[in-house]
């Protein structure tokens, strides 16, 4: 096994999991300022962020699918697509009649993002581990891989 390689692989399923805690983060922040009920234009700049931060999450990892030949990427792209337009729609509704976020919607992203990482978000970590093992091993790589990463 090419511990180079290996320890790339740990350095990105890294990365990818910090890149969950601030979506999550973003998330509870988001139920949390509704919860309060105080600051509407707080939740809103938070739903905005978490929206940014959620695009461009999912572009990357998206990416890493790509590489590895994922075969759940439709699926899982469809996901993405469907959270994507949950957080569009909630802050397209919250624009035009400047509504209050409720609470039972920040909390219904929260669980939808929550679920997706602990369901699907799972399942591509361990295939990557996989991958990237597998990729790792000389006897398995071609031979531009071989020269690329010896």
């Amino acid at each position: 096994m090419n511990p180079s390689l290996d320890s790339r692989s740990d350095e990105l399923t890294a990365i990818v999991d910090a890149e969950h805690h601030v979506q999550v983060g973003l998330a509870q922040a988001l139920r949390d300022a509704v919860h309060t009920g105080k600051d509407a234009a707080l939740a809103g700049e938070i739903l905005d962020q978490l929206t940014a931060y959620s695009d461009v999450h999912f572009l990357s990892e998206q990416l890493l699918m790509r590489m590895c030949g994922y075969p759940d990427y439709d699926d899982h792209v469809l996901d993405h697509d469907r959270m994507m337009e949950r957080l569009e729609e909630v802050r397209r509704q919250r624009g035009v009649g400047a509504q209050p976020l409720a609470l039972a919607e920040a909390e219904a992203l929260l669980a939808l993002l929550a679920r997706h990482i602990g369901t699907r978000d799972r399942v591509f970590t361990d295939y990557y581990r996989a991958w990237a093992r597998h990729d790792a091993d000389p006897e398995s790589q071609s031979p531009i891989q071989r020269e690329n990463f010896p």
